[in-house]
């Protein structure tokens, strides 16, 4: 027992979204707070009964399956009385406990929510949300399955390079998507020249690059002049596997992406270098959203 109530009984409920990188940061966040609160974390993965471009994956990972038991299933139907039946019965914000993130910067009064059920909407793309659970949040976020035979050869490779560094070139939905790209923009060639001539710089030139991308053919071509340079390719069905082998990268060059971000905060090395782009957003969404809070200690931020 926790003064009169029990462990059991206190619960951070999370909704989650999106694809890996973010239900790990939503993930995260909950356990930050219950940490603090002294509760244990549900899952409400709901969203990913409509979402036709994502799917859950935090159980592709060492996460407790603490999955919330879903009420009556409602029809994604298109008709008024069923807009009217998901209006009403929406738990997402509005219900008491119900908390929605108000702005993407870290929110100083998170830590003070109270109550015997907590529920998160929201990203909390932030390390400050879970600055007390490191240690519990490394041990989760593992494959709770070995590496396939390519994501093994890859390792291998990793592993035996003396000064590895992991480069990310997102593009996907950044260049396909009207409304991905309209708050995201995919980083110009100008960012990772600068990147690697910085590594270069803070390193020497016997780095290793490992070229990780959604689009590994295009990347084979942007970079085709780089020496030592090694585009990675596993199997599109295993999509975690890319953030562990970036992971076991001794350095890195991060995209605006949140895979890429935690395939560089997985690496544990107090000697890890770490660049990531000042340009998370587009200039449009920039110029109204603070993501200073999105960077650890120590990361270096280039524009």
């Amino acid at each position: 027992m926790i003064g009169a109530v029990s462990l059991a009984s206190r619960a951070v409920v999370v909704r989650l979204v999106g694809g890996l990188g973010n239900q790990m940061f939503q993930y995260a966040a909950a356990c930050g707070l219950a940490y603090e609160r002294e509760a244990h974390v549900l899952m409400d993965v709901s969203a990913f009964e409509s979402d036709t471009l994502r799917s859950y994956e935090l159980d592709r990972l060492c996460v407790p399956q603490d999955i919330q038991a879903a009420g009556p299933r409602l029809r994604n139907g298109r008709s008024l009385h069923a807009r009217v039946i998901r209006r009403l019965t929406r738990r997402w914000p509005g219900r008491d406990g119900g908390y929605r993130e108000p702005h993407f910067h870290f929110d100083k009064n998170f830590f003070a929510l109270s109550g015997d059920e907590i529920r998160l909407d929201g990203y909390f793309q932030s390390p400050l949300y879970f600055a007390g659970c490191e240690a519990l949040l490394r041990e989760r976020f593992r494959p709770a399955e070995p590496f396939g035979g390519a994501a093994q050869t890859w390792a291998d490779r990793i592993g035996a390079s003396r000064c590895s560094v992991s480069l990310h070139v997102r593009r996907g939905d950044y260049v396909s998507n009207p409304h991905a790209a309209a708050v995201h923009t995919a980083l110009g060639d100008g960012y990772y020249r600068r990147a690697i001539a910085l590594v270069r710089r803070i390193l020497g030139d016997q780095v290793d690059f490992f070229l990780f991308s959604d689009e590994p053919d295009f990347v084979q071509q942007a970079f085709a002049d780089l020496p030592r340079a090694h585009v990675v390719r596993t199997d599109p069905e295993r999509s975690w596997e890319d953030m562990f082998l970036m992971a076991r990268c001794r350095h890195h060059i991060i995209a605006n992406s949140s895979y890429s971000w935690w395939g560089a905060w997985l690496n544990a090395s107090r000697e890890k270098v770490v660049i990531a782009p000042a340009q998370w957003f587009t200039r449009e969404k920039l110029a109204t959203t603070n993501v200073m809070d999105l960077y650890p200690e120590g990361w270096i931020i280039l524009k």
